[in-house]
This record gives C-alpha cells, structure tokens and sequence, in this order.
C-alpha cells in the first residue's frame, strides 16, 4: 500500500469514527504538498462519498489564513451529492464541527484539461456559465486551531462537507464585481458587510483551475467552484437562521435544524 492511500485509509477511518481533527502523526505526515495532494485524491476515492461535482480554494483570503496560521490557499475537491439549492435546512447533528463560509460558487461553461493553457483573472470569465451566492459547509472536526498545518488540511480535503448553492447573477458579465458588497444576516444581530474583491474571485478560480489541471484533473462542464469566504469563517447552531445576499442580485438561505 503506497503512502497515499495509507493517509487516505488514515483520515477516513477518522471521519467515520468521529475523531476530533488533529495533525498526522509523523509516519503518515506527507513529505511535502505534492504528496499531500496525491493523499487527498486517494481520500476522495476512499471516502465513499461520491464522485466530485467541483472544486473550492480554502484559505483564499488573508483573514481566513490568518485564523489558521498558513500562509497560502490550498485546493480541494466538492463532493456533488453535497451540493443543495437554496433555502436548505442543515441538520447539525450530521456535521462534526459545523462551520459556515461566505463565498461565490462560479458554474463551469465547458469541459476543462491542460489544453487551455494558463488562465489569469481575465481570460477564466470565458469559461464561466452562471455565479452564485454560497455557503461553503465547513467540517473542522472540532479542531485546535492553534494545531493543524497545510499538509494534513490538504489531505484532509480542507474540510469541505458541501455547498449550499442561491440563485444565480443574473447579467453576471456586465456586473462591476470590484464594488459589490455582501451582507451577512445572522437570525437579529447587526448586518455583517464585506467587498466581494477582498476575495477576488476571478483570480481565485484562475488558481484552483491552473491547480487542478496541473495534478491532471479534468474538469468538466457544470461543476461548481467556490472562491473563498470574504468573512471569517462561523461556527452555528441548531435554531440559526442566516441568510448571505449580494446587493438585490443573489442570496443564499440556510436554517440550522
């Protein structure tokens, strides 16, 4: 058994067994970020999951880095059977150590491989369906996050457990995305905003394609690729109520049950 699936077998056992996330231990600790890739693919195949329907980048923007204390984003794959329409009720007690993210999903127009070339913030929008407002679902295991690194998060598919999808930006190509805000409704609290170029988007997607395509992973039309929370990431619970809009264009509703 290679190193990957050793790590895969590792991590899966943990899921399954509900233990609380913590770093690989050293024997199974991968060498560098290739290996921790190569771990996180064995995952996705071991997980009994399903097949992938997308993609997401954590650790997109500096605030999300800074409340995991890694300095650079990481790829990771979305299981399709994990990606719900909105308004979705969350059953928490199915969720070890829910967290909700505050992102864009962006729909892939066509069939993705190395042909392509490099992409770059402009040049992606050709390859790009329909956007939507999303919650990211965020399964940290109840981790210390004063204890996790880069490489047991990337074979730990940097915790995805799924995305809620709202309704898409409609006109998205003609949307100036460098002045638009989100809001965050949380049940009553006070309004929470954020620039939706703090997490610049369309950069953000150039990456995890260029990423993906470079481990030969082919992408295929209708997945969905989210681009990272612009809010720090939130823990919930049951009896919550949050909804997270985009001007009057998108917004996307969960209850936590």
């Amino acid at each position: 058994m290679n190193n990957s699936l050793r790590i895969a077998n590792h991590l899966v056992k943990e899921h399954r067994n509900k233990i609380n996330f913590k770093i690989l231990p050293t024997d199974l600790l991968p060498l560098n970020m290739d290996e921790a890739y190569l771990a996180q693919q064995s995952f996705h195949e071991q997980s009994g999951r399903g097949e992938l329907g997308g993609h997401k980048i954590a650790l997109a923007s500096k605030v999300q880095q800074e409340l995991c204390g890694i300095d650079h984003p990481i790829a990771g794959g979305i299981f399709k059977n994990e990606i719900f329409n909105s308004p979705h009720n969350i059953e928490i007690q199915n969720y070890h150590g829910l967290g909700l993210e505050f992102e864009l999903a962006m729909e892939i127009s066509s069939d993705l491989d190395e042909s392509i070339g490099k992409l770059n913030e402009n040049n992606v929008k050709n390859y790009i369906s329909n956007i939507y407002t999303a919650f990211e679902l965020i399964i940290d295991r109840n981790a210390d996050y004063s204890k996790i690194n880069a490489l047991t998060m990337t074979a730990d598919n940097v915790w995805c457990g799924g995305v809620v999808l709202g309704n898409k930006i409609n006109d998205w190509e003609n949307l100036d995305f460098n002045s638009l805000q989100s809001t965050l409704l949380w049940n009553d609290e006070e309004p929470q905003k954020a620039f939706i170029k703090d997490a610049t988007p369309f950069r953000t997607l150039a990456w995890v394609i260029n990423v993906r395509l470079s481990q030969n992973i082919n992408i295929p039309i209708g997945s969905k690729i989210i681009t990272g929370s612009v809010i720090k990431t939130r823990a919930p619970k049951k009896g919550d109520h949050i909804i997270y809009k985009i001007d009057s264009l998108s917004q996307v509703e969960v209850k936590i049950v």
